[in-house]
């Protein structure tokens, strides 16, 4: 698995929102391109999984307190509609969160879009080392491709 460079690599856009230091001084240390997204204060990675497919990771550079301990999000889409998801692919969602201890499935709609997606992601601490947040990523990434060629058999994330 690695992490797929392109043009944007590195950098903002030009609106008046700061990226969080901790996550690009990580991300500059591993070398893994990236795109910041000053509306959604989201990091934008493209990783390129063993199997020739690829997945978007998005990691928030908005981070919450919760008892006495900073946290950031760190996710991915699987799946995407225009409307809500049939009873079967809900059910599935929660089957698997049941089994998992390291992130969850969820369902996130979009206003903007008009669009609902299905999501896994993870709660980090926001000051993790570098060597920490690369096997983090690589989870997040893999899960929701698993999931995404599971439920659809395409790679569009």
């Amino acid at each position: 698995m690695f992490f797929e460079p392109s043009q944007d690599s590195r950098q903002t856009d030009t609106e008046d929102c700061s990226p969080d230091s901790r996550v690009t001084a990580a991300l500059d240390e591993l070398d893994i391109p990236y795109h910041y997204l000053p509306r959604s204060q989201k990091y934008e990675i493209h990783y390129a999984l063993d199997s020739g497919r690829s997945q978007s990771v998005y990691i928030g550079s908005h981070t919450q307190w919760f008892m006495g301990v900073e946290l950031r999000q760190i996710f991915s889409s699987a799946l995407v509609s225009d409307a809500l998801f049939e009873a079967r692919t809900a059910n599935l969602l929660l089957r698997e969160n049941f089994e998992m201890i390291h992130g969850g499935w969820s369902v996130m709609h979009d206003p903007d879009e008009k669009k609902h997606f299905v999501i896994f992601s993870l709660t980090a601490f926001a000051s993790l080392p570098a060597k920490q947040l690369s096997p983090l990523i690589e989870c997040v990434a893999s899960t929701a491709d698993d999931m995404e060629n599971r439920l659809s058999g395409l790679d569009e994330f």
